[in-house]
């Protein structure tokens, strides 16, 4: 009889378990917010006569690039929305931005989770309360390299991970608020 060797894997706790879910909504908000800004550029390319077929290349266009250029598509529908109109446009375009860039950062980084404790008194490691810390990707070891670690509650991590996930419906609610100043589609008009 042989025996079965021991598994490696430890048992999660709340704390860990939490944050992995965390982590799973953030990747499946982006996923989807991703899968939607696509969608928007197949209809606006050809509302503007664009040509967007490149940015919808699946595994070949980045989001970051469909973004760009779904800002300038936007900018030049709602125009005759106005002033107004624009920089709240502009403003969603700078969260969409950010959003991505935390979820890139946040996939290929490394986490403790917990990585530190904030201690209250009396100093007891029961009465503390545990952060994530995230570490950048990196491979500069050198003892006098800046220490760029983020270090946040579970809350606040959940309250990043709730604004990647309302981001597309803030779009939604914009569009939908100036529609009555879009552009109407443009003619075709053969090359």
């Amino acid at each position: 009889m042989t025996k079965k060797p021991r598994s490696t894997v430890q048992a999660a706790d709340p704390f860990s378990d939490e944050f992995h879910r965390l982590l799973g909504r953030l990747v499946h908000a982006i996923a989807r917010f991703d899968f939607n800004v696509g969608l928007q550029l197949n209809w606006l390319g050809p509302h503007c006569q664009q040509d967007v077929s490149d940015l919808l290349t699946a595994r070949q266009a980045r989001l970051g690039d469909r973004l760009k250029k779904l800002d300038v598509l936007i900018m030049d529908v709602y125009e005759p929305a106005g002033p107004k109109a624009l920089a709240a446009f502009s403003v969603w375009f700078e969260n969409a931005h950010q959003a991505r860039a935390l979820r890139n950062d946040y996939a290929h980084g490394r986490w403790g989770v917990p990585g530190k404790y904030n201690f209250k008194p009396p100093g007891r490691l029961i009465d503390a309360k545990p952060l994530l810390v995230f570490v950048p990707l990196q491979w500069d070891m050198s003892p006098d390299r800046v220490d760029d670690s983020i270090s946040m509650t579970i809350e606040e991590f959940a309250a990043q991970v709730h604004d990647a996930e309302s981001l597309f419906n803030a779009y939604w609610q914009l569009c939908q608020r100036y529609i009555v100043h879009a552009k109407p589609r443009r003619p075709f008009e053969p090359v």
